[in-house]
Parts: structure tokens; C-alpha cells; sequence
């Protein structure tokens, strides 16, 4: 199984909430974390390396975050996911849309345009 990197912005400057965030995500995460706060421009940010996305998926990374960051009175304001496997981000459509399997995904009509 491949690592992701995930990367969340945070709606602060003070690196120390970056630092609590991936402390709390290291420890929540077991073995299949590892994380790191860091400065980010005139953001902070948390640096996330998923060694195992399937005992502790995406969507659990973001959620542990925004609930720690709360604390603080900060959001999540954005994030940046490497490249990650198919699975990894189906899965995270099923959580979030809460389904108990996934639906058959289409592609377009064969004579419509993928500009539209």
C-alpha cells in the first residue's frame, strides 16, 4: 500500500495550534500517521503522511483536525492531497455521502462533449 501525503491549511498564523493539531492526529492515528505542524506563508499548516489509509481514511484525517482545531477557535481552510490511489477517494465519497455501497460511476454520454 502507497503513502499520501494530505496537507490542511489552517485559518491561523500561530504555528503552535499547527504543532498541537499533529500531535493530536499523531497520537488519534496510531502507527498509520505521521504528522507535523509547520509554518505556511502567512498561514500554518498540518502536514499529514498517511502510511495506511485504510485504518485511518481521508475523510477521518479531516474530521480529527477541524474537531481539534475547534478548540482553538480555527478552521480548516483548505487542503492539498498528493497523489492517491482511486480507492482512497471513492472512499472518502462513501463516507461522506454516508452510502453503504458505492453507486456505479458513469462517464459521459458517448456523444456528448467533456466540456459540456
Amino acid at each position: 500500500m502507497k503513502a499520501l501525503d494530505y496537507t490542511l491549511y489552517l485559518g491561523t498564523d500561530d504555528v503552535r495550534v499547527a504543532y498541537h493539531l499533529a500531535r493530536v492526529l499523531t497520537q488519534k492515528g496510531g502507527g498509520a500517521i505521521s504528522a507535523r505542524g509547520q509554518e505556511a506563508g502567512r498561514q500554518t499548516a498540518v502536514v499529514v503522511h498517511i502510511l495506511d489509509w485504510q485504518a485511518f481514511p481521508l475523510l477521518r484525517v479531516l474530521e480529527t483536525v477541524r474537531v481539534a482545531a475547534r478548540s482553538f477557535n480555527v478552521q480548516v481552510s483548505r487542503g492539498v492531497l498528493g497523489p492517491a490511489p482511486r480507492e482512497a477517494i471513492l472512499e472518502v465519497a462513501r463516507q461522506a455521502l454516508l452510502l453503504d455501497s458505492l453507486p456505479v460511476i458513469a462517464g459521459p454520454d458517448p456523444g456528448e462533449s467533456a466540456i459540456g
